[in-house]
Formats: structure tokens, C-alpha cells, sequence
């Protein structure tokens, strides 16, 4: 019969198997989930801008600065979770300076990964005082910088002293982002009559209504009066949001027909008499005192 002493394997057995266990244990360690490791050590996205070495006459410092959303709060501490709130995907970063490596300007270049997230990070920071320019999609002169964005990239020229030509540097960096910026096709169904005074983007509670969310509102001056239109995705489901409100509020509201389309003329205690016409990409508002002549423009508009 086997006895409990029988079963003892021999010291010198035990020594030989020792670096056959540490391989098991090593192999073990060493299995990973493969996705996380490239997360991990995926570059910031922006890194596909290349921005060239001399800008101006302003040279590039070292190479370009990247962060992911693992490590954004080491560069932007305290507004970092403002930027992957708003959909960050990457940032990439260049020193540029006219001599020595003292920075004489910064150009930030954010991936927020939809052209709508980078028109609203550029609504949200844009300060009252900004001067709109032609530079990018949409843009604006700081003091001291420049803010623009391009397709996905929201991008930031700040620099450290009057003399630094913001405004060449960022139609340089705009020049570089070039095709990899995808078109903001949602701005060419505004109506292109009147001044625009603004464009912003409201992510949520539009209105005060929590069902009305990412809309782009412009304010015209027409005819000298202020008018308001606004932009908003997903025509069908927000429709009948909005019906359902007017209903459940006893807002009155008629609808009549121009052409083959429908439009709702709205009598709102709160925003007065305004007109909601659904398009097929969008639902649009139009708040104001606006003739029929342009109700219709804003329909045919293309």
C-alpha cells in the first residue's frame, strides 16, 4: 500500500522543476488583453497634423507634445474633463520660437473627434471680445492668439508677446490640417441673407426644453431686426417631441402648407410667434419677426 512518505518527491526532483515553474509563472504574466495595450500607447490623433519646422520665421522646438485622455490633465489640469466631456479623442502640441528655446508661441491642435465637438468647444471658450476672421471653418482673434476650428481639430495659437504674427501662424497650421479636415456641411443649410451677429452651439436644454439637444443657432440682423435660427439633428423624433409638448403645455400652434412642406407657426407665451419647419436632415426654428419672402428662402435653400 502507497504510504503518505511514498508520495514525497526527492529535493534534487523539486530543484529541477523549479525553472520549469518559474516559465509557467512567467507565461501567465504575460498574457494581456491586447486593446488596452494599445490605448495605452496610442499617440494623440492631432500627431496626423504635421506643422512644419519654421512657421514665420518662428522655429519649432523639440518635437511636438502628445497627449491622450490618460494624460491630459498633465498639460490642462483643471479642464481636462471639460475636453473629454466634449468627445477629446487627442492633443498635440508645438513650441515654436524666434530664437534660443523659449517659447514665443504655443499652437495646440485638439482631435475632438466630430466636427460639431470642435465647433462647440470653440463656441464654449470663445471669449465676448473675440473678432471673427476667415481662418479655418470658423474663426476668431483673441489679444493674443487665435482660435479657429477645422473638420475634427479645434485649434489654439497663443502666444507670449505683441510682436508674434498669431494670424499668419494660424493660416499656416489651417494650411497643414488641409484634408483631414471633413467639411461642416451643417452650416450650409443656414440662409445666407442679412448680418450674422453669432453662432453658437448649445449641447443640451436648448430653449430650456431638455428633449432639444446639439443645436446651432445663428443670430441675423434683417431688415433691421434681430432674428434667431437654429439648427437641429434628428427632424422626425424632435417633431413629434415638439408636438407632444405643445400639447401637454396648451401651447396653440397652426400648421400651414408652403409648397409640399409642412410648417408649424407657434404661439409661445414665452417666445412669442415663431415657426418650426421640418427638413429632411433637420429640424429648423425661426425665431423673430421675419417676412414670408425669407421664410421661403430658408425652404428652397440648398
Amino acid at each position: 500500500m502507497m504510504t503518505r512518505e511514498s508520495l514525497r518527491w526527492p529535493p534534487y526532483l523539486l530543484l529541477a522543476l523549479l525553472p520549469l515553474i518559474a516559465v509557467v509563472i512567467y507565461s501567465a504574466g504575460q498574457r494581456y488583453d491586447a486593446a488596452a495595450i494599445m490605448a495605452t500607447f496610442q499617440k494623440a490623433s492631432a500627431e496626423l497634423v504635421q506643422l512644419p519646422a519654421d512657421v514665420e520665421g518662428y522655429k519649432k522646438i523639440g518635437p511636438p507634445r502628445q497627449f491622450t485622455k490618460d494624460n491630459l490633465y498633465e498639460y490642462n489640469d483643471g479642464h481636462a474633463e471639460y475636453f473629454i466631456s466634449k468627445g477629446f479623442a487627442g492633443l498635440t502640441v508645438y513650441d515654436y520660437a524666434k530664437a534660443g528655446t523659449q517659447a514665443d508661441a504655443l499652437v495646440e491642435i485638439y482631435d475632438m473627434g466630430k466636427p460639431i465637438q470642435a465647433f462647440a468647444v470653440l463656441t464654449d471658450e470663445m471669449p465676448a471680445d473675440a473678432v471673427a476672421v476667415s481662418t479655418g471653418t470658423m474663426g476668431y482673434t483673441l489679444t493674443r492668439g487665435v482660435l479657429f476650428f477645422a473638420g475634427r481639430y479645434y485649434v489654439k495659437v497663443i502666444t507670449f508677446n505683441d510682436a508674434v504674427p498669431a494670424d499668419r501662424i494660424a493660416a499656416v497650421v489651417d494650411k497643414s490640417i488641409g484634408g483631414a479636415a471633413e467639411p461642416f456641411t451643417l452650416f450650409e443649410r443656414f440662409p445666407k441673407f442679412g448680418k450674422v451677429v453669432s453662432t453658437q452651439f448649445i449641447k443640451e436644454n436648448y430653449r430650456g426644453l431638455d428633449f432639444v439637444r446639439d443645436a446651432i443657432e445663428r443670430e441675423y440682423v434683417l431688415d433691421g431686426e434681430k432674428v434667431s435660427i437654429v439648427l437641429i439633428p434628428q427632424p422626425e423624433k424632435l417633431l413629434a417631441a415638439y408636438l407632444n409638448f405643445f400639447k401637454t403645455t396648451n401651447t396653440k400652434y397652426t400648421v400651414v402648407m408652403r409648397g409640399q412642406r409642412q410648417l408649424y407657426r407657434v404661439d409661445d407665451k414665452y417666445e412669442g410667434q415663431w415657426t418650426l419647419i421640418p427638413m429632411e436632415d433637420t429640424l429648423i426654428g425661426v425665431f423673430g419677426n421675419i417676412r414670408e419672402d425669407k421664410i421661403m428662402e430658408i425652404i428652397s435653400h440648398k
